[in-house]
């Protein structure tokens, strides 16, 4: 079933890199409940095939100059040490206690998109005020320990931050917060390895060229998708996937 990976990752990178969320809230589901993965696998190999996805989303959109590379680097610094406490509170957590987690979060983002109206318009700049950032750089820490303990970037509450307090366009937003993802995916990944955490090959092998061909489709369909149709679908599918991870985490 291993090759079930490659349309999950088009699939789940074209989301990605049109909503700037996190792969993960996709990822852990479709590798613990899919393929049967254990959760320290499961965890590396999430990082490992996002980081490899938002890579080739982020050279898309450097192309085409959406990125605010200033803004990505300071908040990826902020980051960093929290990437390493994420994968120290990961390591330690039961399957249990992993799929709760990831149901309630999946839940709160679905509420969150239902909840919040981001426009997908060009109001706002193309670079952020770099003293405005610093007060809301606590956003990136919880992102980076997120990721690190379950591989859950939590982007989709990074971009309304992007477009509230650091006024950036909705595009740029986007296209900042996958550069971001990609770095802390990266340094969770290699977090993880240092603590002898090993990937499934198998799964990197037909993941890998989805989550390649999704990164690229993401920012040619980001300007022509009905934003409406979108949002609907992708609540739609966080709540089950949220509903189900919370009962499936109780033994019966």
């Amino acid at each position: 079933m291993y090759w079930l990976a490659l349309p999950a990752g088009v699939c789940i990178a074209t989301i990605v890199t049109i909503v700037g969320f996190g792969g993960g809230i996709l990822w852990m589901p479709f590798l613990l409940l899919a393929l049967n993965m254990r959760p320290n696998t499961a965890i590396l190999t999430s990082l490992l095939i996002q980081t490899a996805g938002t890579a080739s989303g982020s050279i898309a959109y450097i192309r085409r100059g959406k990125t605010d590379n200033r803004l990505a680097m300071l908040l990826l610094a902020i980051a960093a040490p929290g990437v390493a406490a994420g994968a120290l509170i990961g390591h330690r957590l039961s399957l249990s206690h992993i799929e709760l987690v990831i149901g309630l979060i999946s839940l709160a983002t679905a509420l969150l998109f239902v909840s919040v109206n981001q426009r997908y318009d060009e109001e706002g700049g193309n670079r952020a005020d770099l003293r405005a950032a610093l007060r809301h750089s606590w956003i990136a820490m919880i992102m980076a320990v997120a990721s690190g303990m379950l591989t859950i970037n939590i982007g989709e509450w990074l971009v309304p931050i992007l477009r509230k307090k650091m006024l950036l366009k909705m595009s740029h937003a986007i296209a900042t917060c996958i550069l971001m993802t990609f770095g802390i995916s990266l340094l969770g990944a290699l977090a993880h390895l240092m603590m002898s955490s090993r990937p499934n090959a198998r799964a990197l092998f037909w993941a890998v060229p989805g989550v390649l061909i999704g990164g690229q489709l993401g920012p040619r369909v980001l300007m022509r998708i009905d934003e409406r149709v979108l949002k609907e679908v992708f609540v739609f599918f966080l709540t089950i996937i949220g509903i189900h991870l919370v009962y499936s985490s109780y033994p019966l």
